[in-house]
């Protein structure tokens, strides 16, 4: 990890990152524990000590008319209050399902092959037994992610700590090869119903889908370069955004919740690390380059 940070940090590598992405256009972000601090407060930082030092940068960047763009497992209507809360347009909801644009006047479903034969993704999902299947599996270890597990559209929202690689095979094994479960990063709710270690948020989502297919779908819609795009994340579940902005960068915090990660950071071409964690580190990566 200190090899990370000393060779792959924005601060030693700002010429390169400058070439790479000579004026940014766009700028993809998670939401949780990257634009956001702890418990989802905007004025947090990692020590939950308050701070506008993320609100300012962000000001800056809009005067700018650079598009900033959640990107979150979040349902779209809490990213539209989020939105209209930080004077932000347009947001990808759902781990990449939902691509919102203008605050809800349109709406584009990013599902891949995955055929919907109810009213929803959501319920076509549920129905499907998917659900219960990994409840019964993984009994005690995994249940729905209550309140925020309601009102979504596309992707079941659950919480606790299991192996993704085993739910998914377990998935395939009993015929549910169209979709995945997604670690989208430690969550700070606690459960009063199951004891687990540790505590991520997981998405069931449509095969192929992911944060970073959405933001592939969003730069073919739009006609925006890779070259100018940068995205901004701190979860497993970001790391892949590499493949589709021109440069990504893991939030130190994030590197510290992954540390196996680091290889790969270090072997990549366009994947940095900030020196500072949650939203001081977002508002590093876009004092730096953006303003």
């Amino acid at each position: 990890m200190e090899q990370v940070l000393k060779n792959k940090s924005l601060k030693t590598n700002l010429k390169k990152i400058k070439n790479l992405v000579k004026e940014i256009k766009v700028i993809y972000t998670d939401v949780d524990g990257t634009l956001l601090g702890p418990e989802g407060c905007f004025f947090l930082d990692s020590a939950k000590n308050y701070t506008l030092k993320p609100a300012a940068v962000l000001v800056e960047a809009l005067k700018k008319d650079i598009d900033v763009v959640m990107i979150s497992g979040r349902n779209a209507t809490q990213l539209r209050e989020n939105a209209r809360l930080l004077g932000l347009k347009n947001y990808i909801a759902e781990m990449g399902t939902l691509l919102v644009y203008n605050q809800g006047e349109k709406i584009i479903k990013n599902l891949g092959t995955f055929e919907q034969t109810e009213e929803t993704v959501y319920e076509t999902i549920k129905k499907s037994g998917a659900i219960d299947l990994l409840f019964k599996t993984f009994a005690g270890k995994i249940e729905d992610h209550n309140p925020w597990s309601k009102e979504r559209e596309c992707t079941p929202l659950f919480r606790g700590f299991i192996d993704t690689d085993e739910a998914n095979n377990v998935l395939r094994q009993n015929g549910f090869k169209n979709l995945v479960l997604i670690d989208n990063g430690a969550i700070y709710r606690k459960s009063n119903t199951i004891d687990v270690p540790k505590m991520p948020a997981y998405h069931l989502v449509p095969g192929g889908i992911s944060k970073e297919s959405g933001i592939k779908k969003d730069r073919e819609i739009r006609n925006i370069p890779q070259g100018s795009t940068i995205a901004i994340g701190d979860a497993v579940a970001d790391f892949k955004f590499a493949e589709e902005a021109g440069v990504f960068f893991l939030l130190k915090n994030g590197l510290t919740k992954n540390t196996h990660l680091s290889e790969n950071i270090l072997n990549s071409e366009n994947i940095f690390v900030t020196e500072n964690e949650m939203g001081l580190g977002w508002a590093e990566i876009v004092e730096a380059l953006a303003l």
